[in-house]
C-alpha cells in the first residue's frame, strides 16, 4: 500500500492548541488473569507471557461507555479549571458505544451538563483517540473553539466473547480524557500522522449487527455479534506501522527520535511494544505502559496511559511526548505534542 503523507495547515493561520487538563476513569471492578480459567482453558502464565497483562477492569452491568465518558471528562475538567458549560466540542473515540445511534458523545454532553457544546463520534477503534486528538486540535486550531473535550472509553466486556481465549482475555473497561485550549506559541500539538488501510478491515471486526449483517437469531448463535481478532495478522501490521508512525510525526514536527522524551502508545500487548521500541531504536523506559493493571481498553488506553504518565510525574513542562494507536480499519496514526502544562 502506498502511504501518502499529509502536511499540517500553515501555522501562521492556527492558533496554538495544547492540552489544559487530563483525566481518566477506569472500571472499579478488577478481574484477574486466574478469574478468566473459570470461562476458558487458560492461565495466568499464558496469558502474562503472551500480553504483559496480569488483571484488568470490567465495568459494572449498569453501567455504559457513557458513564465512564463523563467520569474521566469531569476529572479532565476539573483539572483544566472549565466546567461544563465552557466546554463548547466534545469529540468521543469509542468502538463500544452506548447504542448504535445516536452518538455516545451527545449521550456524554447531556450527562455532563454541557448544553453549549457540539458533540461526535469518532470509530477508529484503537487509534480512535489519535484521530479524535488531531479533529480537535485542528477544530480548535481554525479558532471555531475554545474548550475542547477529547475522550476515548470503552466497555469491550460487553461485545466479547467469554469462551474465546484468542480475544476475551486482552480486553479491558475504562475511559481518558484531555481538555483542548489556546497555549503559547511552539507549545502544545506539533504534528500528526493518521493513516487507514481498509483492505485489512476484516483483521478486528464485529463481523454481525450493522447493515451488512443485520443481527439474527443465526448470527447470534455463531457468536458474529462478538468481536473477532487475527492475532497474528495483527501483530504483522502493528509492528510496522507503530514504529513508522513514530518516526513520521517526529520528523514531521522537526525533530529526531532522541528528542523524544516518551512515547504513550497503544496498549495492545507488551511484546508488540517491546519489539517496535527495538525497531525505533529506543529504551523501554521511553514507553509508558499500563498493561499489567488495566490491560487493552482499545481508544480509551492512550488518553488513560496519558493521563497515569501525568499524574506519575512522568510528563513534565517543556516534554517532546508522543501518542500512538493502531488497530481496527485498519488505521493508524500518531501525535507529537510539547507539553505545555
Amino acid at each position: 500500500m502506498e502511504i501518502v503523507k499529509r502536511t499540517e495547515p500553515n501555522s501562521a493561520d492556527m492558533k496554538p492548541i495544547g492540552i489544559a487538563g487530563t483525566g481518566s476513569y477506569v472500571a472499579p471492578k478488577v478481574m484477574t488473569n486466574q478469574e478468566w480459567t473459570k470461562y476458558v482453558d487458560t492461565s495466568d502464565e499464558w496469558i502474562y507471557s503472551k500480553t504483559g497483562i496480569r488483571e484488568r477492569r470490567i465495568a459494572d452491568p449498569n453501567v455504559a461507555t457513557s458513564d465512564l465518558a463523563a467520569e474521566a471528562s469531569r476529572r479532565a475538567m476539573a483539572d483544566a479549571g472549565i466546567n461544563a458549560e465552557d466546554v463548547d466540542l466534545i469529540v468521543l473515540a469509542t468502538s463500544s458505544p452506548d447504542v448504535p445511534l445516536s452518538a455516545t458523545a451527545c449521550i456524554v454532553q447531556y450527562k455532563l451538563g454541557a448544553r453549549n457544546a457540539a458533540a461526535l463520534d469518532v470509530n477508529n477503534v484503537c487509534s480512535g483517540f489519535i484521530y479524535g486528538l488531531d479533529i480537535a486540535w485542528k477544530m480548535a486550531a481554525a479558532d471555531t473553539y475554545q474548550n475542547v473535550l477529547v475522550i476515548g472509553a470503552e466497555t469491550y466486556s460487553r461485545i466479547l466473547n467469554w469462551r474465546d481465549r484468542t480475544t476475551c482475555v486482552f480486553f479491558g473497561d475504562g475511559a481518558g480524557a484531555v481538555v483542548l485550549k489556546e497555549c503559547k506559541k511552539g507549545q502544545g500539538l506539533l504534528a500528526s500522522t493518521l493513516y487507514s488501510d481498509g483492505s485489512g478491515h476484516k483483521v478486528i471486526e464485529i463481523p454481525a449487527g450493522g447493515s451488512r449483517i443485520p443481527t439474527t437469531h443465526e448470527t447470534l448463535d455463531k457468536g458474529l455479534n462478538y468481536l473477532f481478532m487475527d492475532g497474528k495478522a495483527v501483530w504483522d501490521f502493528a509492528t510496522v506501522r507503530f514504529p513508522e508512525a513514530v518516526r513520521d510525526v517526529v520528523a514531521k514536527a522537526g525533530y529526531s527520535l532522541d528528542d523524544v522524551d516518551l512515547i504513550v502508545p497503544h496498549q495492545s500487548n507488551i511484546n508488540i511494544i517491546r519489539k517496535s521500541m527495538e525497531v525505533l531504536g529506543l529504551p523501554m523506559e521511553k514507553a509508558y505502559s499500563h498493561l499489567q493493571t488495566y490491560g487493552n481498553m482499545a481508544g480509551a488506553s492512550v488518553p488513560v496511559a496519558l493521563d497515569m504518565a501525568v499524574k506519575e510525574g512522568r510528563v513534565k513542562r517543556g516534554d517532546l511526548i508522543v501518542t500512538c494507536g493502531y488497530g481496527g480499519g485498519l488505521a493508524w496514526g500518531a501525535n507529537a505534542i510539547r507539553w505545555n502544562k
